[in-house]
């Protein structure tokens, strides 16, 4: 009878477990369809906002072992990252990998861990998990080699950046993979601008005309920002530089706009600028990619930027979040 009673614990149980897991799959693949996820190997895709991330969330408390348990918590992940929340994203990517430490988006989440690091004004942070995952990977520098040439940057390793990157470009170029190469070399070359006087240009500021160059920049603490209504990542970093704008201009810190849009969306670009309170320099010529100034620094992607001191030398490359207004007021705060 003991026997018996065993076994019908032991099926109930049994049955529980598989209901348990029946019902979270279901309610996985609801929330799969309605936040329109897309999974591409080793990457998913997902519609983000504020509200489908509470959704993720509602649906780990609820399956705290669920079997698409993996797949939520990167989804989370991938969602605070997608909305520029970068404080907040390495703790919910260091969730995934500590739960799931063989997952297969591990090589993702390992690097945007480290980016949100960097975005976040944690450079020191960002560096051993970067080169951790160069020893990691040591035929693979595609893979973080933009960023940990970022990184070294920041922590005023320029000199490692410099070699670092000449290394990376001269074994891409020997193991045949100068594919990659272009991407990566276009990060480069603006890294390789650090430390050195801002270009020559002249060009006129859309709104008053005023002449805009090197010469009449000086004495400013200069973000020089590349950005188009049509770029969603450049308007995802307007709110970090708005709020740098409202702190710092008052320093001496300026925000010098160049937008890459055609002349078909120049309206909706002047609207923008009025409606979004963008109260800074900008500059246009409708010609999106060969922009005077887009072809002169060498942007081929967007959102690009310099932070340029008060002598006009640059000191940073591609900032983004809080980045922006920690490093502006470093250089504001500098005695000459």
């Amino acid at each position: 009878m003991v026997y018996v009673s065993k076994i019908v614990v032991i099926l109930t149980l049994f049955f529980a477990l598989s209901l348990y897991g029946q019902n979270a799959r279901e309610d996985y693949d609801k929330l799969a369809k309605e936040l329109q996820v897309r999974e591409l190997s080793t990457l998913m895709f997902a519609k983000y906002n504020d509200a489908n991330i509470k959704k993720i969330e509602a649906y780990l408390k609820k399956h705290p072992k669920g079997p698409e348990r993996e797949k939520a918590l990167y989804l989370r992940a991938y969602s605070i990252w997608s909305l520029h929340r970068y404080k907040e994203a390495p703790p919910a990517y260091a969730a995934l990998l500590k739960e799931f430490p063989k997952t297969k988006f591990s090589r993702i989440a390992r690097i945007r861990e480290a980016a949100a690091y960097l975005f976040s004004g944690q450079p020191a942070l960002a560096l051993p998990r970067l080169e951790t995952l160069q020893k990691d990977y040591p035929d693979r520098p595609e893979i973080y080699a933009r960023e940990l040439a970022y990184t070294y940057s920041r922590v005023g390793k320029q000199k490692e950046a410099l070699a670092f990157m000449d290394a990376v470009e001269a074994e891409m170029i020997f193991k045949g993979n100068e594919r990659l190469l272009p991407r990566i070399k276009s990060h480069f070359d603006k890294i390789r601008l650090i430390g050195k006087p801002l270009q020559q240009f002249s060009v006129k500021d859309h709104q008053t005309e005023k002449a805009i160059s090197p010469k009449t920049l000086k004495g400013k603490v200069v973000l020089i920002d590349f950005w188009a209504t049509w770029c969603g990542p450049c308007i995802a970093e307007l709110p970090s530089i708005k709020a740098a704008h409202k702190k710092l201009s008052p320093k001496g810190f300026l925000v010098f706009g160049i937008s890459l849009d055609d002349e078909k969306n120049q309206k909706k670009m002047e609207t923008m600028i009025k409606t979004r309170e963008m109260n800074w320099l900008h500059h246009y010529d409708g010609k999106k990619w060969k922009n005077e100034l887009a072809v002169k620094f060498g942007v081929h992607s967007i959102p690009a930027s310099l932070l340029v001191d008060r002598q006009g030398i640059v000191r940073a490359v591609n900032l983004r979040g809080i980045e922006v207004a920690v490093l502006a007021e470093e250089l504001l705060n500098k005695k000459n």
